[in-house]
């Protein structure tokens, strides 16, 4: 005949933990702790198995709320961080073109022909970067401009009759005459070509 669980206290089953951990701290020796494990585990053992089994599980649960929260904290703190980051970093690139564009016009207004020639190449540096940030796709700035739909890019004849005078000064150097006028003019189809695009 199977013979029926028992029902136990579980302050009894506590009591016996506590003593057990009472006779650890009063040193007592091994031989009578092992007895003492084999009666604790005979009187109470499939108790004991059972608490130990809700323990563990109660001890995971927790473990993966914790990590859960964790997480979710991570989570918040990114996203709250973001904006902060993509601003700041917006900020540092509309300061960088403003003292870029800043040099292009102070070389412009030079009386130096050598400076007028180099505020163009700036400028044409200025506009492949533009052309980068909007995702138009080439090996150098020509293959580029040729991607453009005129749709979407009004001043693209401008941006063309820039770069084509930037090649000229890129290939003839020194020797490409330029006026101050034109030069200017030059600068000036730039400044059309960016300001469509805010990137000025």
């Amino acid at each position: 005949m199977i013979e029926p669980l028992r029902s136990y206290n579980p302050f009894d089953i506590l009591n016996s933990i506590y003593e057990f951990i009472l006779d650890l701290i009063m040193g007592r020796g091994s031989s009578y702790l092992s007895n003492y494990f084999f009666d604790l585990y005979d009187k109470y053992g499939y108790s004991l198995i059972l608490l130990s089994m809700f323990l563990s599980s109660a001890l995971v649960v927790f473990i993966m709320y914790v990590i859960f929260r964790i997480n979710g904290i991570y989570s918040k703190q990114r996203k709250s961080l973001s904006p902060i980051k993509n601003a700041a970093e917006e900020k540092k690139e509309e300061t960088v073109k403003s003292e870029k564009w800043k040099i292009i016009t102070e070389h412009i207004e030079s009386e130096n022909v050598n400076d007028w020639r180099l505020a163009i190449l700036e400028a044409d540096i200025i506009l492949g970067e533009m052309l980068d940030k909007l995702g138009y796709r080439g090996e150098g700035i020509g293959e580029q401009l040729k991607s453009v739909d005129k749709s979407d890019f009004t001043a693209i004849d401008d941006a063309w009759e820039a770069h084509k005078i930037r090649n000229s000064i890129a290939h003839e150097g020194s020797s490409f005459l330029i006026t101050e006028r034109e030069a200017k003019r030059v600068i000036g189809l730039y400044k059309k070509v960016f300001e469509e695009h805010n990137y000025i």
